[in-house]
């Protein structure tokens, strides 16, 4: 499983698995929840459920380019420590929300915690390019298998003891993998001295105006506006549209991001050492499209058993390549800062779809649909023709 990693590599991926692991649960164990709670909050409307949803994207998508710019000057650690600190801030406050507004406050608090440009630049800073997609798929992997194991005990979690104990747990879990990355993860090594780019914010403009990081900034903005819509949408619709319970919920997620991981994890392995890279992409970008139109053919309870199944297959295959993509195709000098601006689109995308989502829940998802199948079209022909003209990958 982990034969071509060096022993410091397998060591520094297994302890950053844990820690992400461990974070991302508190983070997935409201997911499933999250929705249907929302709407017994005081002031609850469907626009302000989807808003609370997507508010963490948007708070998230303001800090990724100082937090990936501060990484690349003064250390990856320091940065994720404070991001994380104030997600347990933020899941404290969450706990204690009796009104739909302070629960948006408390969710935007949350979203300050933006650590995700550090954290995959030090993952990145730590494992040669030859393996990185690899890495990524395994923690990737890791992710999916938590987001599983979170749609399995979130209902059990929230029906006994209530969703405010799973922002308090996730308050416990964000620190409690703080620890773990401060403990067990090296910081990489002082490049200061043999820099070829210095850390600059002006550097952005740069990044900006390159195609390649423009074109994986649109993807992973989009992969992740679809993920939102699907669990602003989708819970709701299973509760209050199907009448299933809460706790039967994992029947659909469990199977769907299991087989999704078995399928995933082959593929990766091949993408990466027989350089597929093209075609592992566009049957990504071909299965989440396919998902939106599975919705849109079989307005019924199947059709979004069948959904939930395909989107899972495209999306895991796209949120390891996507990043991996980027890393190999920035200069090292600015991972962290290109890394924020990509992550910045990522949540962007979030917070745009839980405005989507709500949309979705007032006027229903015909309209939806849709417009999701037209921009997996466009996305699809668009991947095509970076592919065509990227000259080579690393």
């Amino acid at each position: 499983m982990f034969k071509d990693f060096t022993p410091q590599e397998r060591s520094v991926i297994l302890s950053v698995i844990f820690a992400v692991a461990v974070r991302m649960l508190g983070l997935f164990l409201l997911l499933p929840v999250l929705s249907p709670y929302l709407k017994t909050l005081e002031g609850a409307t469907p626009q302000l459920i989807g808003f609370a949803i997507g508010i963490y994207g948007l708070a998230q998508a303001m800090l990724q380019i100082p937090f990936g710019y501060l990484s690349d000057k003064y250390g990856r650690k320091p940065i994720i420590f404070v991001g994380m600190l104030s997600y347990a801030v933020g899941s404290l406050m969450g706990g204690i929300a009796g009104s739909i507004w302070s629960m948006i406050f408390a969710r935007f608090v949350q979203g300050f915690g933006a650590v995700s440009s550090a954290m995959i630049a030090l993952s990145a800073d730590l494992t040669r390019e030859e393996v990185r997609t690899r890495a990524f798929a395994k923690i990737g992997a890791s992710i999916g298998l938590t987001f599983a194991l979170s749609l399995t005990v979130a209902p059990v979690l929230a029906g006994s003891l209530g969703v405010p104990f799973l922002f308090f747990l996730t308050a416990f879990l964000s620190l409690l993998a703080t620890a773990i990355l401060m403990l067990q993860v090296p910081e990489p090594k002082d490049r200061s001295r043999d820099r070829e780019i210095n850390p600059s914010l002006s550097k952005v403009f740069t990044l900006l105006g390159d195609k390649n990081q423009l074109f994986l900034n649109f993807s992973i903005g989009l992969l992740h506006a679809y993920m939102v819509v699907i669990f602003t949408l989708v819970p709701y619709e299973l509760v209050y549209s199907y009448n299933l319970p809460k706790l039967q919920h994992w029947k659909i997620y469990m199977p769907a991001v299991v087989l999704s991981l078995i399928f995933m994890m082959p593929a990766i392995l091949l993408a990466e050492k027989k350089n597929k890279f093209r075609e592992a992409f566009l049957l990504g970008v071909s299965l989440v499209g396919l998902s939106f139109f599975v919705l849109h053919a079989f307005k019924n309870f199947w059709g979004i058993a069948l959904m939930v199944f395909l989107f899972f297959l495209g999306f895991n295959f796209l949120e390891a390549l996507i990043p991996s993509l980027l890393t190999k195709l920035t200069h090292r000098d600015l991972r962290g800062l290109s890394l924020g601006i990509f992550n910045t689109t990522q949540f962007l995308g979030a917070f745009l779809g839980g405005i989507w989502g709500g949309y979705a829940l007032k006027h229903g998802h015909e309209l939806m649909t849709l417009l999701a199948i037209g921009l997996a079209v466009f996305w699809f022909l668009a991947s095509f023709s970076w592919f065509a003209r990227l000259k080579s990958i690393p």
